[in-house]
């Protein structure tokens, strides 16, 4: 019986110690984002972009990609920012006598800032969401993902990276975008 209430009462003081530094986090917590100024404001952007040297199923295709796009979100502070973005692509194929062909992709973006001066940051981006392709007769939607750095400068922005088309073994790019925030 007294191993089994010593027990109980080691557990108790435990959760006790637990639910005492969960308050003192939680009662810290708007000092913290006060220090931080994670006030959100409205972030926006078009961007121009061109991607090259795909492969299709481990097969190089010679293909390049033309992009348009933009992104609107929200900057929390000076670290972070969460967008939804749209791209308008144009792929334009070398091989086996295929011509023009159009894509859409619509993704979540996040981009983690580190601001060196008020005007100038580097970044890494990650964009998760699907394209679908336009072809002449109809196409497809997968899985498309964007990762990569870039540069931030004044209401200027300069990416590079990998874009993926597709699960598995399915089209990828590297691709090079300039922007500008408004």
């Amino acid at each position: 019986m007294k191993k089994n209430q010593k027990l109980r009462s080691g557990l108790y003081s435990r959760f006790l110690k637990k639910v005492g530094l969960f308050c003192i986090a939680l009662a810290l917590l708007p000092s913290l984002c006060y220090a931080i100024d994670w006030t959100p404001k409205y972030a926006g952007g078009m961007h121009i972009g061109y991607g090259t040297s795909s492969t299709v199923n481990d097969a190089k295709t010679y293909s390049a990609r033309a992009m348009l796009g933009m992104l609107h979100g929200i900057m929390w502070g000076d670290y972070l920012q969460t967008s939804i973005g749209v791209d308008a692509h144009m792929l334009t194929h070398y091989y086996k006598g295929q011509g023009l062909r159009f894509a859409m992709t619509g993704y979540v973006d996040l981009r983690g800032f580190y601001p060196v001066t008020s005007d100038f940051s580097p970044f890494l981006d990650l964009a998760l969401g699907a394209g679908h392709s336009l072809k002449p007769s109809g196409g497809k939607t997968s899985f498309y993902c964007e990762f990569g750095p870039g540069i931030k400068y004044k209401k200027f922005t300069l990416s590079c990276g990998l874009q993926k088309f597709g699960k598995d073994k399915g089209s990828s790019h590297f691709y090079v975008k300039t922007g500008f925030y408004f």
